[in-house]
């Protein structure tokens, strides 16, 4: 059984090496994506680049509430490990699937139902629409293992088993990347053959996965016909994960206004945000998964009363964040041409994406030391703090500011808008982080399970 007792140990080394495994798998992950934009800006054309990019806000924001819950599952499952308390981890597992089972298909009716209306509320140019319509019908229909994997993996990073996923992450990565060829190059099948891809491969994450664990992790094994829902736990899974899923839910609704923003200055601005955005993605791998990894260190080293652990590992993790953070600069400053290129070569468009990604580059370090401060204040069950961090940074900072700058140096004022907000974002952090450990054990009081779910 792939476990980890982070209650004792080296702390930077411990997360470091946690959080190795949820990277790769990050970026495997998120070749899904960066194939399928490389592949259609290539072989398709930039007007279906642009509709791939467009849809991705959308479907983030499906997404946004269900992370949020799985989330939450993650820090009740982190704590009971940290406190050897074992038996409900299997309960709270149960109840994450048949929650997230239920909102796939919701989310998927409800995504068809109204597609059309969506591509005309993000302002999306008709020349696009048609390419975004069927790549998001076609992405919604694979909903369910997108969701199916997000809640393995969220599971088992709780009980510290973060190479499980990896491991089949990687399988379906490759996977999807022959099926890309094989659908649009070989079979012309165009955005349509590119969906599948990720479909396919995404549901052979799951399949896989699903079979691993309940072979080699009893703690969380899957099995359809003795699933439990545990109300009590999963109440206590929303309290924790929900302040999280709104979070991102109003961030992807803040991304869908600053897409329609981008969507104002045409075609080839839409597809250079597409493409650097995903390049953006991959950057943005190293501090968000060091931030996972901070939650979960931190809820099991919180709840056993280890509050100089927390400190430590803290730390220790913007250390690794501000080295990271200046290797990308010089890889952007140096590379940002080229990357932009893989994607679709025609001149215009790469400009615009360069200018993104130099921007990106410039302003990294505080997204990195916002976001580790962040997963610590959510392992410590603090999680309506980074919620509205999130809000205000974006709706009150990044959103107005940029649509004035946008007005006045067009779309570079978009771009320097998320600097802003994450030196705003990074600042409130760190003191509502220092401010909470005064009162440290009031909250840690508060956030531990009741005994009666033992």
């Amino acid at each position: 059984m792939a476990t980890k007792d982070f209650t004792s140990g080296e702390e930077g080394r411990q997360i470091i090496n946690f959080a190795i495994p949820i990277i790769t798998g990050s970026v495997f992950m998120q070749l899904y994506h960066y194939t399928d934009s490389v592949i259609v800006g290539r072989f398709i054309g930039k007007e279906a680049l642009a509709a791939v990019g467009a849809s991705t806000p959308f479907v983030f924001m499906l997404v946004a509430l269900v992370i949020g819950i799985s989330m939450g599952t993650t820090i009740i499952i982190s704590q009971c490990f940290g406190r050897k308390q074992y038996e409900p981890i299997k309960r709270a597992a149960d109840s994450l699937y048949i929650f997230l089972l239920i909102s796939a298909i919701i989310l998927t009716v409800l995504g068809i139902i109204f597609n059309h209306d969506i591509m005309r509320f993000i302002n999306l140019p008709e020349e696009i629409q048609p390419y975004a319509s069927e790549y998001l019908n076609i992405y919604l229909l694979g909903l369910i293992f997108l969701f199916g994997f997000n809640s393995l993996s969220a599971i088992l990073r709780g009980v510290g088993d973060s190479k499980t996923p990896l491991l089949f992450l990687i399988v379906s990565s490759v996977l999807n990347i022959i099926l890309d060829l094989l659908f649009v190059v070989v079979f012309k099948w165009g955005i349509a053959g590119a969906a599948w891809a990720t479909n396919i491969a995404q549901a052979s994450a799951v399949i896989f996965g699903i079979i691993y664990v309940n072979k080699h992790n009893h703690l969380v094994k899957l099995d359809l016909r003795h699933l439990s829902f545990d109300k009590t736990l999963f109440i206590r899974s929303i309290k924790l994960g929900l302040p999280a899923g709104m979070q991102q839910l109003f961030v992807s609704f803040g991304m869908l206004a600053i897409v329609g923003l981008v969507n104002g200055f045409g075609t080839d601005v839409i597809a250079a945000y597409s493409a650097a955005s995903r390049i953006e993605t991959f950057v943005c791998i190293i501090p968000m998964n060091l931030s996972i990894a901070l939650t979960t260190f931190t809820g099991q080293n919180f709840s056993a009363g280890k509050i100089d652990r927390v400190r430590k590992g803290l730390h220790s993790t913007i250390k690794t964040s501000l080295i990271a953070s200046f290797i990308i600069l010089l890889v952007l400053s140096a590379f940002a041409r080229p990357l932009m290129n893989m994607f679709v070569p025609e001149p215009s468009v790469i400009e615009v994406g360069c200018q993104y990604l130099i921007v990106l580059g410039l302003s990294f370090w505080l997204f990195s030391i916002m976001f580790c401060y962040m997963g610590t204040l959510r392992g410590m069950g603090n999680t309506i703090a980074p919620m509205f961090i999130s809000l205000i940074t974006l709706w009150i900072i990044r959103i107005p500011v940029a649509s004035l700058l946008s007005s006045h140096i067009g779309e570079l004022g978009i771009w320097v808008s998320s600097s802003i907000s994450w030196f705003i974002g990074m600042i409130a952090a760190i003191i509502i982080f220092y401010r909470t450990t005064k009162t440290s054990k009031t909250l840690q009081n508060s956030i531990n399970i009741p005994e009666e779910i033992f």
